[in-house]
């Protein structure tokens, strides 16, 4: 992992999520955070409560203002790349990527943000919009609209879609029950929703990261090439294209499988994960 890029405007976010990284042994991962206001949420209830408990989780104390912005960040690690080997995935809205995308040259690299993830990018994967069509959350809300519709059209390599459709039928959470005090995962599945941890909540975030990690086809099909467009209301729709560089998950293996490595993966012991 060579970083992380909140795309969240809660002040507490980064320290959410340096709480996260320091739990699984990974605290040296590099930060960055959205400096902007316009895009995703300020409310921080559980973001404040991983970020705070620095004596449980063992990780260091820090907010938004206290690392670089997202866009310095992508920069400052896609230049160390020579090659396209990177694999970036995004489960939250894209405002970020399309900072990285307009991005002009600086000290980091002569290259624009277009060219240079063109240059060192693989592929990304991104949890978005629902399949063949549909309005999905991070496509449209809290002002993502805008942001998606540019990065679906302009980002210059593959993309593979995790859609709404993919993880709303991956309930994890049951094996996080009774972890709250010392797993932070559990603890924000416990705080973030009104559903009790034995029910479980959908999984659309995991899919894409474990579609970026082991590859799209370690769970799923795979649709045929094509283009994803999103319109101005955050609503996308897919145009079959032999020449596209788009493709969608398609369901294959039976969700019951995906959410039991899933909750490994979370729960993070040896035996599991």
């Amino acid at each position: 992992i060579l970083g992380v890029a909140v795309n969240n405007r809660g002040d507490s976010s980064v320290g959410a999520v340096a709480a996260i990284n320091s739990f699984f042994g990974r605290k040296e991962i590099p930060l960055g955070a959205y400096k902007g206001n316009t895009v995703g949420t300020n409310e921080t209830p559980v973001f404040d409560n991983l970020a705070n408990d620095t004596q449980c989780f063992g990780h260091r104390s820090c907010s938004r203002s206290d690392v670089p912005s997202a866009v310095e960040l992508y920069r400052s690690l896609l230049v160390t790349r020579r090659s396209p080997d990177v694999v970036i995935v995004s489960i939250g809205h894209l405002n970020n990527l399309q900072d990285l995308l307009k991005s002009d040259p600086d000290s980091a690299s002569d290259l624009d943000g277009v060219a240079l993830v063109k240059r060192s990018v693989s592929h990304a994967v991104i949890m978005g919009g629902n399949y063949p069509e549909g309005r999905e959350h991070n496509f449209h809300a809290r002002g993502s609209a805008e942001s998606a519709a540019f990065v679906v059209e302009a980002w210059p390599t593959p993309i593979v879609f995790s859609g709404f459709e993919i993880g709303a039928r991956i309930f994890t959470g049951p094996t996080l029950a009774g972890r709250e005090k010392g797993n932070p995962v559990a603890r924000a599945y416990s705080l973030h929703s009104s559903r009790p941890l034995e029910r479980g909540r959908p999984s659309w975030d995991q899919t894409a990261v474990l579609a970026a990690v082991r590859g799209p086809d370690c769970f799923w099909n795979v649709s045929n090439p094509g283009r994803n467009r999103v319109e101005t209301d955050g609503s996308n729709h897919w145009m079959n294209d032999a020449n596209g560089r788009h493709v969608y998950l398609i369901e294959r293996d039976l969700p019951e499988i995906v959410a039991a490595e899933i909750e490994g993966l979370m729960v993070g012991d040896a035996d599991l994960a």
